[in-house]
């Protein structure tokens, strides 16, 4: 059961370990096929599925909404980067991922199963990545709102609030 430091500091290794600059936008597809992932985009017979991780003894593939917006679809990119480093390392398996999971943003108030915790880390991997928290801190000092961050980052408004709340940024 891995600390929300401990996620983070993996996020910030993977980021230095392939050569990411991560003082500005981070590109997850790019993180990926540094990886040996390949992520494409993909029709769902359910609507409510964002994307799915599915990792084969040959290949990892990561599957992305065809109908999501872009920010959607880098987050999502950056969330299944997580389930692969914090839960897929040792093994093949797959993990397939609804609006459901990405609520799954808070430290849970009570124990939650397996498959919610494993959501809730693969959320907070996938903000350390696409928002490093020293290029926040840096590009807050000189944008200090919320929608210039959320445009830098090329996240969503929602997913940068959650990071500048976790990082003490907001009042």
């Amino acid at each position: 059961m891995a600390t929300r430091k401990a996620i983070e500091e993996e996020a910030s290794a993977l980021l230095s370990r392939i050569g990411v600059d991560s003082a500005g936008p981070v590109d997850p597809v790019a993180v990926a096929n540094e990886l040996g992932l390949k992520v494409f985009n993909a029709t769902f017979d359910d609507e409510g599925i964002h994307g799915l991780i599915a990792k084969r003894p040959t290949n990892t593939s990561i599957f992305v909404n065809v109908n999501d917006k872009p920010v959607r679809k880098r987050f999502t990119v950056a969330h299944e980067l997580g389930h692969f480093v914090l839960h897929l390392a040792a093994g093949e398996g797959e993990f397939i991922d609804t609006q459901d999971n990405f609520r799954t943003v808070q430290d849970p108030d009570t124990p939650w199963d397996d498959t919610r915790r494993a959501e809730w880390e693969a959320n907070v991997f996938a903000a350390a990545l696409l928002m490093p928290r020293e290029a926040v801190l840096r590009a807050w000092k000189e944008i200090g709102d919320p929608d210039g961050m959320a445009a830098y980052f090329q996240v969503s408004r929602q997913a940068m609030a959650l990071r500048l709340d976790g990082l003490g940024l907001l009042e």
